[in-house]
């Protein structure tokens, strides 16, 4: 476990090292606040209220989404850039678990984006654009514990598509379709609030929603805690499975793996 850990702590430390990269990060991620700002803004114009959801939680929910997104970013092609490059090599000859290895990696980004850019960014939101707090310490306590599923959900799931890159060269545009398919699902752009129901109860089934749109509704006290606790035994189930689907295509990438370039 410590090894896992050491991995952790040097992927942190490598991204801290480009600080051309962060600012430019960090700036981007101000930017698409006051973006986003602005067009729910717009959009509400003079109404206080629009199907049940009041300007100010729309806004909250835009600016802590815009927030989610720059925490939970990841290397999409770590795996296939190790394939490519060779380096996959070298890592599996290290007596460690790979998906466990890359999972350390990946861990300690988001702790990056978490400490250098998620909280100034937290800081300035609620400073310069009023946020709603959540309504009760239980409702804050279930949006951490949501925060924290969200995050092995969609891991877990880009896991799935990562392991392609041992049968596919390249995953470029499988990933990008996938994270346009992800921005519309999950609620991450466009609450799931205002979707006809139908589509709501297709969504509500899959984990798509987990990720973005359940800790916001929960955070925003549209979600009981009743309700949360149910939602959060289904995201278990899902993230249980997509592991376990992880550990076949695991095991049978090891079969076929192709060496480029080392």
């Amino acid at each position: 476990m410590n090894a896992y850990v050491h991995f952790a702590k040097k992927s942190f430390r490598r991204k801290a090292v480009y600080r051309l990269e962060y600012f430019l990060g960090l700036f981007n991620a101000v930017l698409m606040l006051f973006i986003g700002v602005a067009i729910w803004s717009a959009l509400y114009h003079n109404d206080e209220m629009i199907d049940g959801v009041s300007k100010s939680q729309m806004i909250t929910y835009a600016v802590l989404g815009m927030i989610m997104r720059t925490m939970l970013s990841m290397n999409e092609f770590l795996i296939d850039g190790k394939i490519r490059s060779g380096e996959i090599a070298s890592d599996l000859l290290k007596p460690l678990y790979f998906p466990r290895y890359i999972f350390s990696i990946v861990l300690g980004e988001v702790g990056f984006n978490l400490w250098t850019k998620v909280l100034p960014v937290v800081v300035l939101s609620f400073l310069v654009f009023h946020l709603d707090l959540p309504s009760s310490v239980l409702d804050a306590s279930l949006f951490v514990l949501s925060l924290i599923l969200a995050y092995l959900t969609l891991y877990y799931l880009n896991f799935l598509f990562w392991m392609l890159s041992f049968w596919i060269h390249h995953t470029w545009s499988m990933v990008t379709i996938k994270n346009a398919i992800l921005l519309l699902l999950s609620g991450a752009t466009i609450p799931l609030w205002f979707l006809p129901g139908p589509i709501q109860s297709i969504l509500g089934v899959l984990p798509f929603q987990n990720i973005y749109f359940t800790p916001l509704s929960i955070y925003l006290g549209q979600t009981s805690a009743g309700e949360a606790i149910f939602i959060f035994v289904q995201e278990i189930v899902w993230i249980f499975g997509m592991y376990l689907i992880g550990r076949i295509l695991w095991k049978r990438a090891q079969k076929r793996l192709i060496i480029h370039g080392g």
